[in-house]
């Protein structure tokens, strides 16, 4: 009897398992897709002079919306900074996030990432006259290091200047006001942003040699336990970046980066 009892609940197990909708789903019915953004890191997600909320993830983010709901214009942005970006996705308030969120092996036990839509790594910024010519030279007393408030850069400061006084901040915006201010005599971001800011800065901001740490990959987070949904973006994601859709996807990167993007394949078709 306990045999057939134990069946019994198997099946009706698998059953509420085939019923329980995807998110993906859900957001067909919707019509509308509801993302993580970040609205204060340039050049991937901020508001511009015009009042325009813009950058490489937010158009990279319409374009999404465009192949799985047809339109680049249904979907709704919901503005998170660093701290909050990964709880939004786990709480279901968004249906996934794009904030230049790298890869880490611990972050992968808590969420599920896509391939990436972009390599990154750390760079370091200090102003043209700073007398911290190399990385090496952070470590030291008399330096305040700046970054944004997440695991990732708070590790990276304390492996690469465990001297040097730290200053966190909610946002790169944030840390780069304040390095232009001299509150901090060096800042720490992704490749992307610090790269955007010495390139706007005029000549007043120059990137320290080398990089803190190794090549990583930006991606598409969310919620885990959702194969539908995951596949589905991870599929997406390899199409523009490597695919049928690397046309529009290096028109983009052109247009943020000023640079090329890795090749879709490593040899050429002949």
């Amino acid at each position: 009897m306990s045999l057939v009892l134990g069946f019994v609940a198997l099946v009706a197990g698998l059953g509420a398992a085939q019923a329980e909708e995807s998110r993906l789903d859900a957001i067909l019915k919707r019509d509308k897709l509801i993302v993580a953004v970040s609205n204060s890191t340039m050049p991937t997600g901020f508001i511009d002079e015009s009042g325009t909320h813009t950058g490489f993830e937010i158009e990279f983010a319409r374009l999404l919306a465009k192949s799985i709901l047809g339109s680049p214009d249904k979907i709704e942005f919901v503005v998170v900074n660093a701290a909050g970006r990964f709880p939004a996705v786990l709480s279901g308030r968004v249906d996934f996030g794009i904030a230049s969120a790298t890869i880490y092996p611990d972050r992968a036990v808590r969420l599920a990432f896509t391939r990436p839509y972009m390599d990154s790594t750390t760079f370091v910024v200090v102003p043209k006259d700073s007398p911290i010519k190399k990385i090496e030279e952070l470590d030291s007393a008399d330096v305040v290091f700046g970054a944004t408030n997440t695991a990732a850069m708070i590790d990276r400061a304390k492996r690469y200047a465990p001297k040097a006084k730290a200053m966190y901040f909610d946002t790169d915006s944030a840390a780069f006001q304040a390095l232009k201010s001299r509150r901090v005599g060096a800042v720490q971001a992704d490749s992307a942003a610090a790269e955007f800011q010495v390139a706007r800065s005029n000549g007043a901001w120059v990137k320290l040699p080398g990089q803190l740490g190794s090549l990583n990959g930006n991606a598409l987070f969310m919620k885990p336990g959702d194969f539908q949904l995951w596949l589905c973006l991870d599929t997406i994601v390899g199409e523009y970046t490597h695919g049928s859709r690397y046309d529009e996807y290096q028109a983009l990167y052109r247009k943020w980066f000023g640079a090329e993007p890795p090749p879709a394949r490593f040899y050429s078709a002949k």
